[in-house]
């Protein structure tokens, strides 16, 4: 087995930032969250986690739009890491840099992607439509790719529809009216776009 010298991401302890943004001028890296990673690494659900977890508790659950950045559903992460910790795991030190809070989720709710718990690209997408302060088009169509990785319907976030009184429910149906019309977009065939094979 050969080791590589090089590793996969690049931070501020390998380098300094202006040496890191240098090589992404030059075209010899791109960034990755707060890290960065040489060009012919693959940009993968993996290597986002990878670059999170320096920035995190080690307990801490990425969700929301964190989570949505880490499943390929968003172009860039949140300016700050949005995390949870279970409530067994509350007396983590959290940075005041991540945004973070204490919930209970289940295990299906949640995988590991990489060195890092994640939530699942359905609870994401649930999570974005009741929790969103603001809730646009480019929003619904984030949520409809998370939809998308999960092969589920607009209809599953149904379920989490929280059945009280409050507005909060009304909201949420508004929203995913939204998403329901915020198709993805779909890939057209060469020949069908008139372009030549050749």
């Amino acid at each position: 087995m050969t080791e590589t010298l090089c590793p996969t991401l690049l931070d501020r302890r390998v380098l300094p930032l202006a040496e890191l943004l240098a090589l992404v001028l030059d075209g010899q890296a791109y960034r990755v969250g707060d890290a960065f990673a040489p060009i012919d690494t693959p940009d993968t659900p993996a290597l986002r986690a990878s670059a999170l977890r320096a920035a995190v508790p080690r307990r801490a659950i990425a969700e929301r739009a964190t989570a949505a950045w880490i499943h390929g559903a968003r172009s860039s992460p949140p300016v700050r890491p949005q995390v949870c910790l279970r409530p067994p795991d509350r007396g983590a030190r959290i940075p005041v840099s991540v945004d973070s809070r204490q919930r209970r989720l289940t295990a299906h709710e949640t995988t590991m992607i990489g060195p890092l718990a994640v939530t699942t690209p359905l609870r994401t997408a649930a999570d974005l439509v009741l929790t969103a302060a603001e809730f646009s088009e480019p929003d619904a169509l984030e949520v409809r790719h998370l939809l998308a990785i999960e092969s589920a319907a607009p209809s599953a976030l149904l379920a989490f529809v929280p059945r009280t009184r409050r507005g909060g429910a009304v909201r949420v149906i508004r929203r995913l009216a939204l998403v329901e019309r915020s198709p993805l977009p779909v890939s057209v065939p060469d020949e069908a776009a008139g372009v030549s094979p050749r």
